[in-house]
């Protein structure tokens, strides 16, 4: 079962079941269709019994199946009953029962192997669907007071687990949101919506394990939006390559404010751990398509308190932000395309307690640190790594080639010293004779150090450095800097040439 992906699942569940609407003239059938369309060009057989009765139309007896690629699995799932009901402006209401069993089934060999079922079941209040525009742009609204999803029961290698030993609860409120979706060449959609809170509850103990592992926690005023394009037949669904040469380009975010998770592990073996954090929102982004993938997210002021069992004491950290941002080609090109990766770990702080395990005597300065990396650059790949195919088609040579690396800012500020740093450098990819292994340099990085050696020495005086090493990290200093302006400052440059010489600060080291 090993491409049975979230992916793959998540693609394949209607997007509309969260989503608003403007009024047109649409027939209940042609609501379920679109509805069975879309999963049946996901990859999923759909099976249901219809049955039609004035305005309305009785889709009872769901069945979803979705063969995983290559006969390694299968994953199928059962809901309860739906209707889609006519109303007088020509919209259509998607009334769903207060309480929907849903039994989800994952096995392997195509099918035929040993399985995992869950057993859950969907709860909602004052809720309301309504489908509106027309047979080639729906517009679907969605509203709750309240919705939740409890795992009741889970089977795996034919034991039964009940909520006493495996429990999942989520619970939202406050809940509404509006789908777009749009058929032409492609499935087009657009998505937003909001939750007022989400509270989650997981709680796992497996009788063949020691462990048991309790997490609870909440989070509010939750923001989704989306949209893209998506093929209106997936076929392998497993190969991402594949459906975003078909035209799959996609993109979503969301964003939360304030939570918190506590979650305990009760470990008789290996001893217990347990980790309680806080923060006061952030949000998380993703975007797939022809022109790339990345990720990017954020977190303001993150407070964690983490208790192991081999600690007399409590491990504090906070964090004013944490963010990162991450974006790589996917599809192989002869031109050269875009990369990039930042990394932001800013103010960050440890309780007094965790300094004085190695710096007793408080002779390092416990300012909060900083950390900032900002590099982008250019790259040509030689493969779709996307393929499931690609890694054993690759080779010795690798998935491609950096034409350039550019430092747009590097930061590290922390016990006292400050690195700082910056660089443009690009790399001849027809020669790897003039350094023998990797591609010839051409460019320069910049790079500016104060309090170096004020803190070359505490950590001497504290033990933790041998004289001889700090030494030997001073006359590294001394070959590649030169002295600031400022007391205990260091400046560089490093210099490649066209002719394939090294340069520090004007002086050949090569």
């Amino acid at each position: 079962m090993s491409r049975i992906t979230p992916i793959a699942l998540g693609l394949a569940l209607p997007v509309a079941l969260m989503s608003q609407a403007a009024l047109a003239d649409l027939s209940p059938a042609q609501v379920w269709g679109d509805w069975r369309l879309y999963m049946e060009g996901m990859g999923y057989q759909v099976n249901a019994s219809e049955a039609a009765s004035g305005g309305t139309l009785t889709v009872s007896d769901i069945q979803l199946r979705f063969a995983v690629p290559d006969q390694e699995g299968a994953v199928s799932m059962s809901m309860g009953t739906l209707l889609f009901s006519q109303n007088g402006d020509g919209s259509v209401s998607i009334v769903m029962p207060d309480q929907m069993p849903i039994s989800i089934t994952a096995a392997e060999n195509g099918g035929d192997g040993d399985s995992v079922v869950a057993n859950m079941t969907f709860a909602q209040t004052g809720h309301s669907m309504i489908a509106s525009g027309d047979p080639s742009s729906m517009t679907y609204a969605y509203t709750a007071a309240t919705a939740a999803l409890t795992l009741d029961q889970l089977i795996a290698d034919g034991e039964s687990f009940g909520p006493d030993n495996a429990r999942v609860i989520l619970n939202g409120s406050g809940i509404s949101s509006s789908t777009t979706m749009t058929i032409g060449d492609l499935r087009s959609y657009t998505q937003t919506g909001t939750i007022g809170a989400l509270n989650y509850d997981v709680y796992i103990d497996n009788p063949a394990e020691s462990a048991k592992v309790a997490l609870k926690g909440s989070v509010e005023e939750i923001g989704l939006e989306g949209g893209g394009m998506i093929p209106l037949t997936l076929g392998n669904a497993a190969d991402m390559s594949a459906m975003i040469r078909a035209g799959f380009d996609v993109s979503g975010k969301i964003t939360y404010g304030s939570g918190n998770t506590d979650m305990t592990v009760t470990d008789p073996v290996n001893g217990d751990f347990s980790a309680q954090t806080t923060s006061q929102g952030g949000a998380l982004g993703v975007k797939m398509g022809a022109g790339g993938l990345s990720y990017d997210g954020a977190q303001t002021n993150l407070d964690m308190t983490v208790r192991v069992a081999d600690l007399p004491f409590p491990i504090n950290i906070s964090m004013e932000r944490g963010a990162f941002n991450l974006f790589a080609p996917v599809t192989k090109s002869e031109q050269a395309q875009p990369f990039a990766f930042g990394l932001t770990l800013r103010n960050f702080k440890m309780s007094n307690m965790i300094w004085g395990i190695f710096d007793p005597t408080g002779q390092l300065p416990r300012d909060p640190a900083t950390l900032e990396l900002d590099v982008t650059g250019r790259a040509k790949l030689g493969i779709d790594y996307l393929d499931p195919n690609a890694a054993a088609a690759m080779g010795a040579g690798g998935p491609g080639q950096f034409e350039n690396v550019q430092i747009n800012k590097l930061l590290l500020d922390a016990a006292g010293a400050k690195l700082e740093g910056n660089g443009d450098v690009a790399f001849d990819n027809t020669d790897f004779s003039t350094i023998p292994g990797m591609p010839k340099p051409v460019g320069q990085v910049n790079l500016s150090l104060v309090g170096g050696n004020a803190l070359l020495d505490k950590l001497v005086a504290m033990g933790l450095l041998p004289q001889d090493q700090a030494m030997g990290a001073r006359m590294m200093m001394g070959l590649f800097a030169v002295p600031g302006g400022a007391p205990d400052s260091l400046n560089s440059k490093i210099e490649f040439t066209d002719e394939g010489t090294i340069l520090a600060n004007g002086q050949r080291i090569n």
